[in-house]
């Protein structure tokens, strides 16, 4: 048999078992469906408990009526029984109930005691002690119900039997089919083990082969004192060892997967592409005291070079050069020597690099964890906002006000436009620490930025007082304004959520020697110096954010938003109930024309 026949074989067989081991579950699962969908009891199945209580009840009925007329029972009870009995009846002449009575033959007999319902509950409402002359009729009305329901129920409880053993047989059948399919599902899957067994041994050995093959190559490569390339059937490097970079000068990393040619001169010489070529057609080549000029070398180096096929079978994939250096053996161990202290020391770097690399894995990691659980209860504290109203809409819709209603839809909005805010605050860090954010720098009047972030502001917060001063006209910075007001509107949301209600807030707008500076001012309890530049770290939050919403992205996206355009945010010194963050961006170079705003104007 054939290499290509056996791989067809190898891949049709666990294909074909698959196939097979997915349709006989599909069928397995289609017949237990189709069992539980029969074994499922529906509401015809308790005829006979539904007749047999009808039957009960209108016993019931004629015995309190009898009761009555004796004065044993007051009117109340024989209220009580007779209601029972029309719920027997109403139950009985209803959907499969109803259907199910046609079927049997006494559709007709009730539709008949139907229309003496009213007469029977006329006869029990005046029925009263010592009215004996009421009983007759009362029986006459009931005696026809009590003998249709006799025979209803037999045959009842006979349907019940019949259509519970075809059930059964039904059952039967298909339980066998399942064990059968169940069968070929273990067959199957004997056959597909057998298989994965038998190609993972195969696979085993084939890589225990290829390891020592590799292992043993990589060994004469790497140990020869010989330049060892190889090539392709395109002439493109596939192995380019320590020996070949000396010799060229050409490391292992620009040389392989470029074409031969292209990584020395020398391979372009005639005599050496004949010499390949006919490597690549089966005839090994030998070609002595070959000179080569090293770039930057006064006299030429003389290599010998020898060329041999690379087979897989008997198909050539490509070409082995042995090239070995004849002149100056000195310099060559020299250049060997300062080679592998070359290697040494970018191992040594390396090792610098991962060490440095894991301890960064650890920070982020230990910082991922404080965020996960951070942002679990931030995100936890909404949503549980809004189930808590839906809840209680959904227990009293029917008790509660509109204006209730409304209150509550609007707590669970704000609840959502609070979690659709932590979600786009998480979502804006990651498209920072992605690089997604451009800036646009453009000339931009910082005051008329300050002034519509404090009116947007105000608007929101119209109980907040906030004082602006916007300086002299024309304080032009040179910068993004989008983002210059996204770093607005998180410092004034973050001074008015943690100052007191009644306090104001101060934007003061000036110039800072060459850079143009924005103040935010408010009241607050005061911040350790151990807090102040950790601020200013991702998902970071201060000892006084415990109870407010957030997540600790704030400051750290406002001061990377400001880097970027060439500014800072900084936390600047302050009284002991007054903090104060400095906003400071590059001074425009070219004056645009100034806009006129008032100074100490009150947004």
């Amino acid at each position: 048999m054939t290499r290509p026949v056996r791989a067809l074989i190898g891949i049709a067989l666990p294909i074909l078992t698959i196939v097979m081991f997915a349709v006989l579950l599909a069928f397995s699962l289609l017949r237990l469906s189709t069992i539980e969908r029969d074994m499922r009891i529906e509401a015809t199945q308790n005829m006979l408990w539904v007749v047999s209580r009808s039957h009960v009840a209108s016993l019931q009925l004629s015995e309190t009526a009898a009761r009555r007329v004796l004065g044993e029972i007051d009117q109340e009870t024989l209220d009580l029984h007779h209601q029972l009995f029309l719920s027997r009846v109403a139950l009985l002449n209803d959907g499969p109930q109803r259907r199910k009575m046609q079927a049997l033959g006494f559709g007709q007999m009730l539709d008949d005691f139907q229309l003496d319902l009213p007469e029977l509950a006329v006869l029990l409402t005046r029925l009263e002690p010592g009215a004996e002359a009421d009983l007759p009729a009362i029986n006459a009305l009931l005696d026809p119900f009590v003998a249709m329901l006799t025979p209803a129920s037999n045959k009842a409880m006979v349907a019940e039997w019949d259509e519970l053993g075809d059930k059964l047989d039904t059952s039967r059948r298909e339980v066998w089919q399942i064990i059968i399919s169940i069968i070929g599902i273990s067959l199957a899957g004997g056959v597909l083990s057998i298989h994965f067994l038998l190609t993972i041994r195969n696979a085993r050995r084939r890589a225990r082969l290829l390891d020592k093959e590799r292992a043993f190559s990589q060994l004469l490569i790497g140990s020869s004192g010989e330049g060892i390339v190889a090539v392709d059937r395109n002439r493109h490097c596939t192995v380019w060892n320590g020996a070949a970079e000396q010799l060229f000068g050409v490391p292992t990393s620009k040389a392989i997967g470029e074409g031969i040619g292209a990584v020395s001169g020398f391979f372009q010489i005639d005599r050496i592409e004949q010499a390949i070529d006919q490597a690549l057609a089966g005839v090994a080549a030998i070609l002595p005291d070959q000179p080569f000029f090293p770039p930057q070398a006064d006299a030429p180096h003389y290599l010998d070079l020898r060329c041999f096929s690379l087979r897989d079978g008997t198909e050539i994939i490509g070409a082995i050069l042995l090239v070995s250096d004849e002149t100056e053996r000195y310099a060559a161990q020299r250049q060997s020597m300062e080679h592998r202290e070359q290697l040494e020391e970018l191992v040594q770097a390396r090792t610098r690099e991962l060490d440095a690399a894991l301890q960064r894995e650890r920070a982020t990691a230990e910082l991922y964890r404080h965020f996960g659980t951070m942002i679990s209860h931030q995100f936890r504290t909404p949503l549980a906002i809004v189930d808590s109203a839906l809840q209680r809409l959904m227990r009293r819709s029917e008790k509660l006000s509109a204006a209730e209603v409304l209150d509550r839809g609007g707590k669970a909005r704000q609840a959502i436009a609070r979690l659709i805010g932590l979600v786009e605050s998480t979502l804006d860090a990651a498209r920072l620490d992605a690089g997604q954010i451009e800036i646009r720098s453009e000339d931009c009047d910082l005051g008329q930025l300050a002034m519509e972030v404090c009116t947007r502001q105000n608007e929101t917060t119209p109980l907040r007082h906030i004082l602006l001063d916007t300086g002299p006209p024309g304080l032009m910075a040179r910068c993004d304004g989008v983002h210059v007001e996204n770093i607005l509107v998180i410092l004034l949301t973050n001074a008015v959520k943690y100052s007191p209600p009644d306090s104001p807030i101060s934007v003061t707008v000036h110039r800072d020697g060459q850079a143009i500076a924005c103040k935010v001012s408010n009241r607050g309890a005061s911040i350790c110096p151990d807090e102040r530049e950790a601020l200013f770290d991702r998902y970071y939050r201060g000892h006084n954010a415990e109870g407010r919403p957030g997540i600790g992205i704030g400051l750290y996206m406002a001061r990377s938003l400001a880097h970027m355009q060439g500014g800072d945010l900084q936390l600047t010194d302050h009284a002991d109930d007054q903090i104060c963050f400095v906003l400071t961006l590059p001074r425009a170079v070219k004056r645009a024309e100034p806009t006129p705003i008032r100074l100490g104007e009150t947004a």
